[in-house]
């Protein structure tokens, strides 16, 4: 069946387990990273009218792949369990700010690919990126759950975006961690050719290998490295979870490097997880970061 069919059939199941009398069950169109809408199931307890959000796309890829409906709207009902048992550690955001204070986090997206979205939103520019807040609801060892800070949330909690910046910077590294390794070691079968034998990558992100690319702005991390390895060197966004260090004396050219983020970004990337296509070089003696523009 069609995408359609499947909602329509998903919804009309879910609707004889949750009935109208004590649950409203819609769906709705959500905006995510880089200008992508999916469609997000919300089923609402009228006691408490909060939901978690279902994207029901991955299902219906689900479904394709083979997975029997029966399956699909089991999984959906699990879903939806867990997101209600976590529901006790959301605090009320729409409050007060000294509840989410200490979970207010940091992530950086693409400028030009999420300006609708950051029309309503308090955000810093980075270069062609943009540094957006989120308040981390939830973490274990499946995943997180955040939400993104509005406007008019800084509005109601009466707070500037630069305090924000300056809660998200501590929350964010203490949380996710840095961390930095060579390629080969983190990922010994991972292949690139890249037409010299010496060429060496390092691969900066975060502990949690989510939303890692953002530990570039971690106050000093990017001079601590070039210090520790007495040499400049060039940043890769290979997606919004990592970027790729590669030293000046490794011999290879900008546009090389230039060629390969762009694409790997085209083929590789999804486009939910595309950083950027340009790259970054800083500069170990001026301490300073500059962007060098991908015009492939």
């Amino acid at each position: 069946m069609n995408y359609n069919s499947f909602k329509q059939y998903i919804l009309s199941h879910l609707k004889e387990k949750y009935p109208e009398e004590e649950y409203e069950i819609n769906v709705r169109k959500i905006m995510k990273n880089n200008g992508i809408q999916l469609e997000g199931l919300c089923i609402f307890d009228k006691k408490e009218n909060i939901s978690p959000t279902i994207y029901l796309d991955s299902y219906y890829e689900k479904y394709l792949s083979g997975t029997i409906l029966a399956e699909i709207l089991y999984l959906i009902e699990m879903e939806y369990d867990r997101g209600m048992k976590l529901r006790p550690l959301m605090p009320n955001v729409k409050s007060y700010y000294e509840a989410v204070r200490s979970q207010i986090i940091m992530r950086l997206v693409n400028y030009e690919k999420n300006k609708e979205i950051l029309e309503d939103c308090p955000y810093f520019r980075f270069h062609d990126l943009a540094i957006s807040f989120r308040w981390l609801a939830h973490w274990d060892e499946i995943g997180i759950s955040t939400a993104l800070i509005t406007n008019k949330d800084l509005e109601r909690w009466k707070v500037s975006k630069e305090q924000l910046y300056e809660d998200a910077m501590k929350n964010t590294r203490r949380i996710f961690p840095l961390q930095i390794r060579r390629l080969k070691e983190m990922m010994e079968s991972y292949e690139l050719d890249l037409g010299h034998e010496d060429f060496d990558l390092f691969v900066l992100t975060n502990t949690q290998g989510i939303n890692g690319a953002t530990s570039i702005l971690y106050e000093g991390v990017l001079k601590d490295f070039a210090s520790y390895r007495k040499s400049s060197f060039y940043l890769l966004p290979s997606s919004i979870h990592e970027m790729m260090i590669c030293l000046v004396d490794s011999q290879i050219s900008e546009h090389m490097l230039l060629s390969l983020v762009k694409e790997a970004n085209h083929m590789v990337v999804t486009m939910g997880e595309v950083l950027s296509d340009n790259i970054y070089y800083y500069d170990y003696e001026k301490d300073e970061l500059t962007m060098i523009l991908n015009d492939l």
